[in-house]
């Protein structure tokens, strides 16, 4: 048995990983001088794949893997939301789902050998940070890809983006409360490592900006605890706003938590956040916030990786979420 390994074929052939793997387990949308050209080295060098991957590639179910970037693992309720919707899109077009937490960079890897191995046919991933080289390294290479909330410059074609539109809420979250006549307005923002803490805190400062109005920025990082405590530590020195947007609707549950701890009625603190998870609408008192449609991005996330997957074209590779504000009781 040969020893040389796929790593090596790509090298010899002139393509990439993902291309070789495409090739080997019979993927569309390859040209025919490109299977020849990588079939040609493979009989050369006498290169046997992994034949438990090759077998599941050749089973009719599609498989497509979910993967969340992000220290907190599954503690995130947009996380956990977003897992169901797209196993429930996925179900419809009898597409099976595998998922795993991706923790430190040297788990990233991981996404690159399943691709390889056949184990996925192609990726949905979540929660990715501004600087991703592990990432790059796997749009540059071909790779099938669906990113939430990522850097919109991309324009490869194995790509589809999933934007929450995030600068765009943060004016509208800062509008609506400029509305409400406030003159003190904080903002608890999320890892601003992150495009969707970074645009959402660029889009809140500069809907403020000229209003006069005295304002703050404090690290929740997307936390609901973290929130909570810096709220808490606040309240105890006086230091009460009159407003407060949050980046996401678990640290407006983490101020709210603080208020109620500090014998403070909601009602004296307008609060809004962002996501529209499910926890908006079952906590009390009920979280107003910016919301899109979660289905949809969903639905897209399912069908963009299933056009990539079949080696088809896709015009325009980003989705941007429409937004609305859902107002409740905070």
């Amino acid at each position: 048995m040969s020893s040389i390994k796929i790593d090596d074929i790509a090298r010899l052939a002139g393509y990439s990983k993902a291309t070789v793997s495409k090739v080997i387990n019979n993927y569309p949308g390859i040209s025919e001088t490109t299977r020849e050209k990588i079939m040609k080295v493979i009989k050369k060098y006498e290169f046997e794949p992994n034949i438990q991957a090759r077998n599941l590639a050749g089973k009719r179910d599609k498989v497509i893997g979910i993967f969340i970037l992000d220290k907190g693992g599954l503690g995130s309720y947009f996380f956990q939301y977003m897992i169901a919707l797209i196993i429930e899109k996925a179900e419809e077009k009898d597409v099976k789902v595998l998922i795993s937490l991706v923790k430190n960079n040297e788990e990233k890897i991981r996404i690159k050998h399943l691709i390889d191995n056949g184990a996925i046919q192609g990726a949905v991933i979540i929660g990715a940070t501004l600087d991703e080289p592990e990432l790059e390294n796997m749009i540059e290479n071909d790779y099938n890809l669906v990113i939430f909330d990522y850097k919109t410059e991309h324009k490869a074609k194995n790509i589809f983006l999933i934007n929450s539109n995030n600068y765009k809420g943060g004016k509208l979250a800062a509008k609506y409360l400029l509305e409400k006549g406030l003159k003190s307005i904080y903002h608890f923002t999320g890892q601003e490592n992150k495009l969707a803490g970074l645009e959402r805190k660029e889009g809140f400062l500069d809907e403020l900006d000229g209003n006069g109005i005295i304002s703050k920025v404090l690290k929740g990082e997307f936390q609901l605890e973290i929130a909570k405590q810096l709220f808490n530590q606040m309240i105890r020195v006086g230091d009460i706003p009159e407003g407060i947007f949050c980046a996401n609707d678990e640290m407006a549950i983490g101020c709210l938590e603080a208020l109620a701890e500090n014998k403070i009625d909601y009602k004296k603190v307008k609060i809004i956040g962002f996501d529209n998870t499910q926890i908006s609408k079952l906590y009390r008192p009920r979280i107003t916030t910016i919301g899109y449609n979660l289905d949809k991005m969903a639905e897209k996330a399912v069908e963009s990786i299933l056009i990539l997957i079949e080696g088809k074209k896709i015009k325009e590779n980003i989705y941007n979420g429409e937004l609305k504000i859902y107002e409740r009781e905070t």
